[in-house]
């Protein structure tokens, strides 16, 4: 098999000749004779977050953004990955009001907000209107392109942004507003949740009708903070309208499951979703993959090596728990490996070992059945 359908394999429910190791492309910014090495031998390459397929446009809603570069040098946008902050404002003005926004980038591989656009109630008002002007178009052609460089090393995947609940709790409003209205001002809350949803489910069927053969959305599922009760009220039935989109036009839907998910056990594997994508066990999780092996037996679990693992670990450590992971999820059936978050300095020898380490540990013990000890 080559390294597309190998991870295809797993993803229908087939047989693999051997584990896919995967890595998202934008962790693999090292390119030359050590790329070439690690493809080669067998580390398949997923391309996510940077390719679109699908337009936005909000025809009523002017956008200024301004932004903070002064602290970096030329070096510094290497990969798009800053190693000093600089801050992103954003200000959407309407004919109800206007809201603003602050994001900044640091060591993370996205923006990630500290000043949300929803700051008191008055603000739900300008963010509806924002939200009820957005107009999805089909965009498919950066898309189809990306598929073509990609060839047989790997998939490129059709990304959605985090659902609407995920959506207000990190990028519009952040934990403490989110918090407090939905217990003191839940209508207004549950009024823009519900606009919220029924827009993402527009841009759902653009992207149903897209190229692209598997859907990830950008979740940041943890149970820690989605309780099961949110989980249960608003993420199952949000996922069960998307499944129906994608899985009448034979998509497949993953969405990013990176948190503890001990808590939530027992609903994703009620959920609609396919594949739980970034599945993040121990010392990081809480939930093991024999556990949730039991518990989602129709699902594909495509696991995260645990970055403190990579981190703060030599390579003997690696190596084992690499073998360890496998060993769990013997036979194999229905898994794979992925390397989904920032386990170092991306332009230092060490990071490029560890992948290494990771890649070839996977090749040589991941053959498909896996036997326990």
């Amino acid at each position: 098999m080559n390294k597309r359908e190998r991870i295809m394999a797993v993803l229908r429910h087939e047989e693999p000749d051997i584990i896919p190791i995967t890595i998202y492309t934008m962790l693999m910014p090292f390119r030359g004779y050590g790329e070439r090495q690690l493809r080669n031998a067998g580390l398949c390459l997923v391309e996510h977050g940077f390719v679109s397929v699908y337009g936005i446009r909000t025809p009523n809603v002017k956008v200024q953004t301004t932004e903070d570069i002064a602290s970096l040098s030329s070096s510094d946008h290497y990969a798009c990955i800053p190693k000093q902050k600089h801050v992103v404002e954003r200000t959407y003005s309407t004919p109800v009001g206007h809201v603003s926004e602050k994001y900044q980038w640091g060591h993370a591989l996205y923006e990630w907000p500290f000043e949300w656009a929803i700051k008191d109630l008055p603000d739900y008002q300008t963010a509806q209107y924002i939200i009820d002007d957005t107009e999805f178009f089909p965009s498919y052609e950066e898309f189809s392109n990306a598929e073509r460089i990609m060839g047989e090393d790997g998939i490129v995947t059709g990304m959605a942004p985090k659902s609407p609940l995920q959506s207000m709790l990190y990028e519009l409003m952040g934990y403490n507003r989110f918090a407090i209205d939905y217990r003191i001002h839940r209508q207004e809350f549950d009024d823009l949740y519900d606009l919220f949803s029924k827009k993402q489910l527009e841009m759902y069927k653009v992207i149903a009708d897209s190229p692209a053969e598997v859907v990830l959305t950008d979740e940041n599922i943890n149970g820690t903070v989605t309780s099961p009760k949110l989980f249960e009220n608003y993420c199952i039935p949000f996922y069960k309208n998307v499944a129906d989109i994608l899985h009448r036009k034979d998509k497949i839907f993953m969405v990013h499951c990176d948190g503890k998910l001990k808590s939530l056990r027992d609903l994703i594997a009620k959920s609609e979703i396919d594949v739980v994508e970034a599945f993040t066990p121990p010392p990081v999780g809480d939930l093991s993959i024999e556990e949730a092996r039991m518990a989602w037996k129709e699902k594909i679990i495509w696991a995260n090596f645990p970055a403190t693992v990579a981190l703060e670990t030599g390579r003997d450590r690696i190596e084992r728990e690499t073998i360890d992971i496998l060993k769990s999820a013997a036979p194999g059936d229905r898994f794979a490996i992925g390397i989904t978050e920032d386990i170092g300095d991306i332009k230092s020898s060490r990071y490029e070992d560890v992948v290494k380490t990771i890649t070839n540990t996977v090749i040589k013990h991941g053959v498909y059945p896996i036997t326990r000890p």
